[in-house]
Formats: structure tokens, C-alpha cells, sequence
């Protein structure tokens, strides 16, 4: 689902997509994901990742080796599904969206 909001009138363009259509995106940065976890639920940077991804033993420890950068103080890379997200440990914050592919 695409939903595009008129700029004329105010409104940013604000994409939203599932996960199948996400894949098809840029392969360096996401908009959101449908993580199995969340019930189906659409996740988007500036979200809040569901608690058992800020836990530690959650982390993705070879980042480099996948091709992400490093994570930002305080948060730590995690995979959901076919994305790996970086989540801040603190609050549970999703940072960014980074495909797996």
C-alpha cells in the first residue's frame, strides 16, 4: 500500500509499504518493515522496536562482516526477518533499516 500525502497542502509524502514491496527498495536504507514479531505490525525509524530487541543477546556481533556500519552509541544492529535493524538499547528506538539481502 502506497499512501502519498499533497505537498501542496502541508503534507510530507509519507511512504508506507510492506514488507515484500520494501525488499524492492534501495538496498543501502529502508522505510519500514513487517517484523513476524510485532502480529504484523508496520516498524519505521522513529518507531519503537518490540522490548526483546534491545536485549543483548538480540545483537548482530559480525555488523562489519554483513556490510552495516557501525552501530551509533548506545544501540546495537538486530535482525528482523529479512532486515537487520539498528535499535537503541535505551529505549528501544529503531535507528535504521538495512536489508539483508
Amino acid at each position: 500500500m502506497l499512501d502519498e500525502h499533497d505537498p501542496e497542502h502541508g503534507h510530507e509524502k509519507d511512504l508506507h509499504c510492506p514488507l515484500d514491496q520494501a525488499t524492492k527498495a534501495a538496498p543501502s536504507t529502508e522505510e519500514s518493515i513487517t517484523a513476524p514479531q510485532t502480529h504484523n505490525r508496520e516498524i519505521k525509524v522513529g518507531d519503537k522496536a518490540p522490548d526483546q530487541y534491545k536485549r543483548d543477546d538480540q545483537a548482530v556481533k559480525d555488523w562489519k562482516a554483513k556490510g552495516l556500519p557501525a552501530p551509533e552509541k548506545e544501540s546495537h544492529w538486530v535482525r528482523m526477518g529479512d532486515h537487520y535493524v539498528l535499535v537503541q538499547i535505551t529505549n528501544g528506538v529503531v535507528l535504521a533499516i538495512r536489508s539483508a539481502s
